[in-house]
């Protein structure tokens, strides 16, 4: 983990209130893997007090990319943020990665959880994977990541809780249509992570967890998980990334 100031190349809207926001790698764009996470701050006073944290969505050679929904103060202020300004950033962060085994991998993302799973998605295919993302919201509206998953040449397929766009229903319904031979990744509102985890009976499944954090590298246990087989896990030090038959949800 390294604690930088790193400057941002760009921060744009992808929709009414979904940014993506690039910034120079640095020293560590070598050491990202798909899984990790960052902890970022662009403001100097104590309010909001502490960083947030982003999932890496996409890395190269020079830089990464984070996505985030303007939510709160903290985020009102990154989307303040102008090309060229520095943030505080520490990166890489999280031991729990996902895994490239096997031939078909199946993605499945919910709500802005999607930007969690690109960054694996674009490195399956570069080792010429089988790789098919299912992408779910409330509405429409809320696909916010679906012109830069296109963009980027990823296959989609889309549902809707209210039919706005693609298959009526949950995204986790695409689970009926692939077999066991799938690798299945997972990113999302909780909820959804459950019940992806409740179907997924002979399928090696990896859960990207969404949790409230203050540290970043499990001193402040503010994010733990229960394990199956009994205690707690840290969702920013042994995770983000688990097997779900690894925690209880």
């Amino acid at each position: 983990m390294k604690d930088l100031q790193l400057k941002v190349l760009r921060n744009e809207p992808l929709s009414h209130n979904t940014w993506l926001m690039e910034l120079e790698g640095g020293p560590v764009v070598d050491l990202l893997k798909p899984g990790h996470f960052v902890m970022m701050r662009s403001w100097k006073s104590l309010d909001p007090l502490g960083r947030r944290a982003f999932a890496v969505a996409d890395a190269t050679e020079s830089s990464f990319t984070i996505m985030y929904q303007v939510v709160g103060r903290a985020t009102a202020l990154l989307s303040q943020v102008r090309e060229g300004e520095e943030v505080s950033v520490l990166a890489p962060l999280g031991k729990g990665l996902f895994s490239t085994e096997g031939d078909k991998h199946l993605l499945v993302g919910g709500g802005i959880g999607m930007a969690g799973l690109t960054f694996l998605g674009k490195k399956l295919i570069r080792m010429g994977k089988e790789v098919l993302v299912a992408y779910g919201a409330r509405t429409k509206r809320e696909l916010a990541l679906l012109h830069w998953l296109k963009r980027e040449g990823f296959e989609v397929l889309l549902y809707t809780e209210d039919g706005s766009e693609g298959k009526k229903g949950s995204v986790v319904d695409v689970l009926d249509y692939v077999d066991s031979t799938w690798t299945v990744h997972a990113c999302g509102p909780v909820g959804m992570l459950r019940a992806i985890k409740n179907r997924s009976a002979g399928r090696r499944v990896f859960l990207s967890l969404e949790a409230r954090m203050a540290c970043g590298w499990g001193v402040c246990l503010g994010c733990v998980v229960g394990k199956e087989k009994g205690g707690y896990a840290r969702v920013c030090y042994e995770g983000p990334v688990f097997e779900a038959s690894e925690v209880v949800l």
